[in-house]
């Protein structure tokens, strides 16, 4: 037979053992990745050279878009990726917390990328009134819109570039 003494040793060590699972499951768990950038010249270049990438398969799909070799849904959807990975680069700088002397150029970089995903937007508005049928006026003033919001993410990369350290 067992002892008072053991039942209560064996009570303790049990409701110890249920304490520390609560303790654990309870506790705020931080799964946000974080990585530690020591060199934001390249971390910068390597956001850019990721951008260009992007924005060349773009540009790709745009024309075969406006040349009617690529569906309006097709490059809605190629579009919406875009986008996502653009929002995913503009995270990755927000996350690298740049040193003072980098933070104007970093943050001029995220605003051409803000720009680039607004472009995007409009490209698929673009794409969804080349679905439903658009005139010759409104596609010159539709691609001018584009061209425009281009050119101010452009103008941002300029910035971006005028103001590295």
């Amino acid at each position: 037979m067992a002892s008072k003494k053991g039942i209560i040793i064996t009570g303790a060590i049990l409701a110890a053992i249920a304490a520390a699972s609560f303790m654990v499951w309870f506790m705020p768990q931080n799964h946000g990745s974080s990585f530690i950038v020591s060199d934001y010249g390249n971390e910068l270049d390597s956001v850019m050279e990721r951008h260009s990438l992007i924005s060349n398969e773009v540009d790709t799909d745009l024309k075969r878009l406006s040349n009617k070799t690529l569906s309006s849904d097709d490059y809605i959807v190629k579009a919406q990726v875009s986008s996502s990975q653009i929002t995913s680069l503009i995270t990755e700088l927000i996350e690298s917390n740049p040193p003072s002397e980098w933070k104007q150029s970093y943050f001029n970089y995220d605003e051409a990328l803000k720009k680039y995903n607004d472009y995007l937007t409009e490209t698929i508005s673009f794409a969804n009134k080349m679905k439903n049928g658009i005139s010759p006026n409104d596609l010159s003033d539709e691609m001018s819109k584009i061209e425009s919001i281009e050119k101010e993410s452009d103008s941002f990369i300029v910035k971006s570039n005028e103001t590295r350290p």
